[in-house]
């Protein structure tokens, strides 16, 4: 009798274990679809996602959202659970261009043209949208973007007399003259100088786009054989034997913790490591200031995004795509805005019209939030703007891009082209040839 007992209860433990984990927790007794989407723990917090959420779940009353954040290496874990049949998520939030490739390649991920409203897609800026294609076809919806800006020290500039920004390269290396004193520990220029895929991101990608309009050759492959490549080689050269350039670039950190302690006075990179540096140097708060960098106006800026990606097996694909599309393009991006990154929308470089999508799509702005007057300034860049070629292997290619820079600036020579030509051919035989 005590053994039907025990044996009962275990069921009906059971059962109510189903029912507590399964029914109630997708809402399939209520009628409800579970979306389950996951974010970065970072972006939760700073886009408020938990009201993004609330608001999304009060305009489709028959859609839940369970929000989760993102293991530690999420691409990785996702991917390899999404390939074994195991769907964690219908919808990731923070996949960006440098790895949509690889989701695309192994099945994992549907096209998203067909799943986003068309007004939504026509509101977007089309060069982040295009960083976000695979063989044409849209893999994620960017809903936040990453420029290439000249970050300065408004104080510094201020006493030096410099009342204007360099527009072409040629003043910016007058200008670094200008604020420079080595004897002072005081240099006008800090770049990623370190022999890491960051320098040939944000260094030499992001003048060579500047003074180029393209980062590419005929065959689509970085650009190492132009004469515009051996330009930058050589600016980058003599600024650095005229002392321009703080000492520990050519270290990891160095070229941004130089400027983050006030050693440098310009620093072309991500506008969000200016917000960065604003954050951890209370000493530098309103000094950083926030421009193009000289000759995107006209060339481009480099632009990098973080969007939102649908996972193959997901049997709520509509209703990821209208979250992405009205929650993360739509409401979240005031917060995003303040949360020191770039809107993917064209009215969100237009305070004005910004404003007014904001107040008729029902929204309201966060509270002491406010619009950055530099983000119109830098929009201009935005139509001719350009990313990494070929994501999936630009870490490979910088592997042969880096050191012949540093063998260039460590030798006597004046003429780049033998550096870069090596680079060029190694890329070609360790990555390229694979592909032929």
């Amino acid at each position: 009798m005590l053994k039907t007992v025990v044996a009962i209860l275990l069921m009906l433990i059971v059962a109510g274990a189903i029912y507590e984990f399964t029914l109630v927790d997708r809402d399939i007794l209520r009628g409800r679809k579970v979306l389950r989407v996951g974010a970065a723990g970072w972006m939760i917090q700073e886009f408020n996602l938990h009201e993004q959420v609330r608001r999304f779940e009060k305009d489709h009353p028959d859609i839940h959202i369970k929000l989760e954040q993102n293991p530690v290496g999420f691409d990785t874990v996702v991917m390899l659970q999404a390939s074994m049949g195991q769907l964690a998520f219908d919808l990731v939030l923070g996949p960006g261009n440098y790895v949509v490739e690889k989701y695309q390649t192994r099945g994992l991920a549907v096209p998203l043209e067909s799943l986003v409203p068309a007004e939504f897609q026509e509101r977007m800026i089309p060069s982040m949208l295009k960083c976000s294609r695979v063989d044409g076809k849209l893999y994620i919806v960017p809903f936040m973007g990453e420029v290439n800006v000249l970050l300065y020290r408004k104080d510094l500039f201020e006493a030096a007399g410099l009342t204007r920004l360099p527009e072409t390269w040629e003043e910016f290396e007058a200008y670094a003259e200008k604020l420079s004193d080595p004897n002072a520990r005081q240099y006008g220029i800090s770049l990623d100088f370190a022999q890491d895929p960051f320098f040939t991101q944000n260094t030499y990608m992001a003048i060579l786009g500047s003074i180029r309009g393209s980062v590419v050759d005929e065959n689509g492959h970085l650009d190492l054989s132009s004469p515009e490549s051996r330009q930058v080689f050589r600016m980058l050269k003599r600024w650095w034997k005229k002392g321009l350039v703080s000492p520990n670039c050519k270290s990891g950190s160095g070229a941004s913790d130089d400027f983050t302690s006030g050693l440098t006075a310009m620093y072309p990179n991500w506008q969000s490591r200016g917000i960065w540096v604003s954050k951890n140097n209370e000493r530098l708060t309103g000094m950083i200031g926030f421009a193009p960098i000289p000759g995107a106006k006209k060339n481009g800026s480099l632009i990098a995004v973080h969007g939102g990606l649908i996972l193959r097996d997901s049997e709520l694909r509509h209703e990821a795509g209208l979250f992405l599309a009205e929650a993360m393009c739509g409401y979240a991006q005031p917060a995003i805005i303040q949360a020191g990154k770039m809107p993917v929308t064209r009215d969100g470089y237009d305070p004005k019209r910004f404003a007014d999508f904001v107040t008729k799509s029902g929204g309201k702005l966060p509270e002491g939030w406010h619009y950055p007057e530099w983000i119109p300034e830098v929009g201009k860049t935005l139509p001719n703007s350009f990313a990494a070629p070929e994501a999936s292997l630009f870490s490979e290619v910088s592997d042969y891009v880096a050191p012949a820079f540093h063998e260039y600036l460590d030798s006597d020579s004046d003429d780049p082209a033998p550096f870069l030509e090596q680079a060029r051919r190694l890329a070609h035989e360790k990555i390229y040839s694979r592909q032929d």
